[in-house]
């Protein structure tokens, strides 16, 4: 099959969350099954310098008043992925990041900015002999490519399968009425059943309503958002649309994420070498100045830091496990006073607790093998990547039983990897870290843990086949 695959960011070339990580590694896997892929994403600053020499440039015009789009063809170095670049300097090239300016705000402009590359993935699922190459699905992700499915809807032609991928509910790309006129795009579409969402238009909405097909990253998280609960205003919308959604777990790539060959820690080990990760903890003990007992347990945070990853109920319930002797390492930025929070635990226990604000990739791979739990206790969580990554690692998450965690990580029976609470409350948290902190003294029970946790097997191999088995069913109809 040829499936054309649309994000806003693609691992390596730029990166804020796991929808970059998916987008960079399920193309892969993909191509690996013999099917063609291309990428499309936008030509953000210094991206240019990231990828292989420009092959081709084919202008679209200027749709949008905003200067001329152009697709630039070329390759991600790293594996192969033919990639277009869309570039428009007024539109992408900016200080900041993909979505926010320096200061963390959003860009003003975000509806047209993704407008423009939704118009442009439309065009190319339409018109492949703009390209020679005409794809046969379209494979849109989050709101910022969802606006596709909306021009197909309009030019009222046929058009290829559209499957859209939903990362995560919560970021619903809703702008004002006023800014409709901008998108270039029939009114038609703004009605209770299409693309208004509350008074305002929606990219998801767009993406879910005129798709084809609907996924989730984990089957757990496809059933919370049919409510009220988890469905962020979309849950009507998805009931309506509940026979084309599916839910399909993310994958791990183990090429980037295996304690076996992962040249950014200290010391390679794995299932026969699991002693070597004594030797992980102490270097990153030894990095961050913190007391070296071995003994003890480290735990971890890698996250944004929010209070939808539930991290406020860390700082609440982290300092008695402090006081028994347990270390925290902290990697992550997001609310304000989260930080605030998280560098006032460092100050309080400086041989205990180490805080960096910020994401560093390669610190984040000496985190997974060094600690020996990682803390995850979302109050929702999609599919959830760390803790894959922690299971490979041998590092045992202590999970809330939600979305992807539930997926993935199970405290009892024969398939015990890890640590499981169910509200999201401090005490149900500190329960679980306190018989975490009990099984780590057992070293026995821990050992079984670790071991049952790196021999599942979360590759995009793994999975692979059910989002070919979904393409050809689309193909099929």
């Amino acid at each position: 099959m040829k499936i054309l695959f649309a994000a806003s960011e693609i691992y390596p070339l730029i990166k804020t969350g796991g929808l970059a990580d998916v987008s960079g590694a399920l193309p892969v896997a993909l191509r690996n099954k013999g099917h063609e892929i291309k990428l499309i994403m936008p030509a953000y600053q210094g991206i240019l310098e990231k990828v292989a020499p420009i092959k081709q440039t084919i202008n679209l015009g200027n749709p949008f008043g905003v200067g001329d789009l152009l697709l630039l063809e070329t390759h991600i170095p790293e594996n192969g992925t033919p990639i277009w670049l869309l570039q428009c300097q007024a539109l992408y090239e900016r200080n900041g990041g993909p979505y926010l300016d320096q200061d963390g705000i959003d860009f003003q402009d975000n509806h047209i900015r993704f407008a423009a590359l939704s118009w442009a993935t439309a065009r190319l699922a339409l018109h492949g002999h703009l390209i020679n190459w005409q794809a046969d699905i379209l494979h849109l992700n989050d709101w910022q490519t969802g606006f596709a499915a909306a021009y197909l809807e309009s030019w009222k032609v046929k058009h290829i399968p559209v499957v859209t991928t939903v990362h995560n509910l919560r970021y619903n790309g809703s702008f004002d009425m006023d800014q409709f006129a901008d998108m270039q795009l029939s009114p038609e579409l703004l009605s209770l059943h299409g693309m208004e969402f509350y008074g305002r238009f929606s990219g998801l909405k767009s993406g879910l309503v005129f798709a084809d097909a609907i996924t989730t990253v984990s089957p757990t998280y496809a059933k919370e958002i049919l409510t009220s609960e988890y469905g962020d205003g979309l849950d009507g919308t998805l009931r309506a649309h509940q026979d084309k959604l599916v839910g399909i777990l993310n994958g791990v790539d183990y090429d980037q994420w295996s304690p076996e060959k992962d040249a950014l820690i200290p010391l390679n080990y794995g299932l026969d070498t699991l002693h070597q990760k004594n030797h992980n903890k102490l270097a990153l003990l030894e990095e961050n100045a913190l007391s070296e007992d071995i003994q003890q347990p480290v735990f971890g945070v890698i996250s944004r830091l929010t209070e939808q990853k539930g991290l406020d109920l860390v700082l609440e319930a982290m300092p008695e496990l402090i006081e028994k002797g347990a270390r925290l390492v902290v990697l992550g930025s997001g609310d304000k006073h989260l930080e605030a929070g998280y560098l006032a635990l460092q100050e309080r226990y400086p041989a205990q607790v180490s805080v960096r604000i910020g994401y560093f990739e390669d610190y984040s791979h000496r985190i997974q093998a060094g600690i020996d739990a990682l803390i995850i206790p979302s109050r929702f969580e999609p599919c959830g990547l760390t803790q894959l990554y922690a299971l490979k690692y041998g590092t045992l998450p202590v999970v809330r039983q939600t979305g992807g965690l539930a997926d993935t990580v199970f405290e009892d029976g024969d398939r015990a990897n890890g640590f499981v609470f169910k509200e999201a409350n401090s005490n149900d948290l500190s329960a679980a870290l306190l018989r975490c902190m009990t099984c780590f003294y057992d070293t026995q029970s821990w050992q079984a843990k670790q071991i049952n946790a790196m021999q599942y097997d979360y590759s995009w191999e793994a999975v692979t086949g059910q989002w070919v088995d979904l393409y050809q069913s689309l193909l099929n109809r």
